[in-house]
């Protein structure tokens, strides 16, 4: 059985998620604990005045976490709700919160396709390590409306992330309808992503008569990616007009090459 230090941090965690005050935590706990009390004892335990404790309680009521005993007839005794009602609520609230973050996450591209830097500064991050690379590369997702743009070096990018994950996240661009311009150099790796264009929403085009390197940058909603994947790092831009410079160096490159 869990020590009664344990149970009690647990317990305040939930209810601080649940956005209860430091008094109402401690009454709450300290109810929880001595059961039916009166409201005497509780103002002494807790060290507040009875005034002041009523507007604690008034807090617990308004969470729907207290109440009064109906035994006595006039000097009634307070408790709390057993701590089955602060999952129940924590659960609500964690529903609500996902619901919430799918809503947001399905409205994202139309929101960032309304938004307008002007005179906002530039954002500008750099993050290393796989995780914050692998972070980056899937929030692409989350942001991109209907298209993004690809260029560079396509097996330096798939060595690092892997073919699984390569796949993954076509998977979940192609459920979200959003189509990919890629401009690669040569490799095995580009001829082998080419089969599978048609049937993956892509456009593939090769860059050829260029000196080999291995970076790479995405065009996605107002940012652009740039990745080093030898670092590794991702350098991250957001703002409006070096992403319209990125596109227009792009669309020129692209418009010259082969599609494969």
């Amino acid at each position: 059985m869990a020590e009664l230090k344990e149970v009690k941090e647990n317990v305040y965690r939930a209810l601080r998620e649940l956005g209860l005050t430091e008094p109402e935590l401690k009454l709450y706990t300290l109810s929880l604990i001595l059961g039916p009390s009166p409201i005497a004892t509780l103002a002494k335990s807790i060290g507040v005045s009875r005034p002041n404790l009523y507007k604690v309680i008034m807090g617990l009521e308004k969470h729907g976490l207290a109440k009064f005993t109906e035994r006595k007839k006039y000097a009634r005794d307070f408790s709390v709700e057993p701590p089955t009602i602060v999952l129940q609520q924590l659960r609500r609230k964690q529903e609500t919160v996902s619901g919430l973050d799918r809503d947001l996450t399905s409205a994202m591209p139309d929101l960032l396709a309304f938004y307008h830097q002007g005179d906002a500064p530039t954002k500008i991050r750099v993050l290393e390590g796989k995780e914050q690379f692998l972070n980056v590369y899937n929030q692409i997702l989350d942001e991109a409306k209907d298209q993004i743009e690809f260029f560079g070096s396509a097996a330096d990018i798939v060595q690092f992330t892997s073919w699984e994950n390569q796949r993954e996240w076509a998977k979940r661009r192609m459920a979200k309808k959003i189509m990919v311009r890629s401009l690669v150099l040569p490799s095995k790796e580009a001829a082998t992503i080419s089969q599978s264009s048609k049937s993956e929403l892509r456009e593939l085009r090769i860059l050829r008569g260029t000196n080999p390197f291995t970076a790479s940058f995405n065009i996605f909603a107002n940012k652009v990616a740039i990745w080093q994947p030898k670092a590794p790092l991702v350098v991250l831009i957001e703002d409006e007009y070096i992403v319209q410079m990125f596109r227009s160096i792009f669309y020129k490159l692209y418009d010259h090459s082969r599609t494969e």
